[in-house]
């Protein structure tokens, strides 16, 4: 643990952070890490540091049991590339769920906490889980203030061009946390431990709501 927080506070040398888990239907990603107090990275197609992010993926990775990825200080677009180290470990995975934690600076999101899959026509799978982890939230007053929404007809941050949000080969969560929870030790600890419960539902669940997304009922 002390080798990757060194890692996750490095505010300069390139890293991919790797954690392996007994969990390997689930991966978490986090593309653009960048710690505290460090906004942006050495990469002109992304240039916007997503501080903080990969704590959280590592925790959440931690709670699970499972494989994940963190890009810290990227020098390029990770999850924007096929060829990308990032990139080609997550297709060698071949995981079922592929879960990416990013950040948003709150200028252009429409919710605080917005959800993808990438698309319209795996928008069910974002509005699960966003519906769960909103009733998991709602019990904590850390949280009582915040918007969240899995719907990708009313956010902002679609996701349309990420490489790894729109492929085929698994069901692929972008997540899009505001500063304010990134920043705080308290509040993004327990949105990890209600994400981390969230996953662990859906997957359980998995062949039942592959059913139902492939066929809605008449009023969904």
């Amino acid at each position: 643990m002390q080798q990757t927080e060194k890692i996750l506070n490095d505010p300069e040398n390139y890293a991919l952070l790797i954690t392996q888990g007994e969990v390997r239907e689930v991966v978490i990603g986090v593309p653009h890490h960048a710690p505290l107090g460090v906004p942006t990275l050495p990469c002109e197609e992304h240039p916007y540091a997503d501080e903080n992010a990969g704590l959280i993926g590592y925790e959440v990775a931690r709670l699970l049991n499972c494989r994940g990825i963190i890009a810290c200080n990227s020098p390029i677009d990770p999850n924007k590339h096929k060829d990308s180290d990032y990139c080609q470990k997550i297709l060698a995975w071949k995981p079922k769920f592929l879960v990416e934690v990013h950040g948003h600076g709150g200028n252009s999101a429409k919710f605080d906490i917005e959800i993808s899959s990438g698309s319209t026509t795996r928008n069910f799978w974002s509005k699960e889980m966003a519906a769960k982890i909103r009733a998991k939230l709602s019990t904590r007053p850390q949280f009582h203030d915040y918007t969240l929404s899995g719907d990708i007809n009313q956010i902002y941050f679609k996701a349309k061009k990420s490489y790894t949000i729109t492929r085929d080969e698994w069901v692929a969560f972008h997540i899009e946390l505001p500063w304010s929870i990134r920043k705080s030790k308290e509040k993004y600890s327990l949105f990890c431990e209600a994400l981390a419960e969230t996953i662990s539902e859906l997957l359980l669940s998995y062949d039942e709501l592959s059913k139902l997304h492939l066929n809605p009922p008449p009023h969904a």
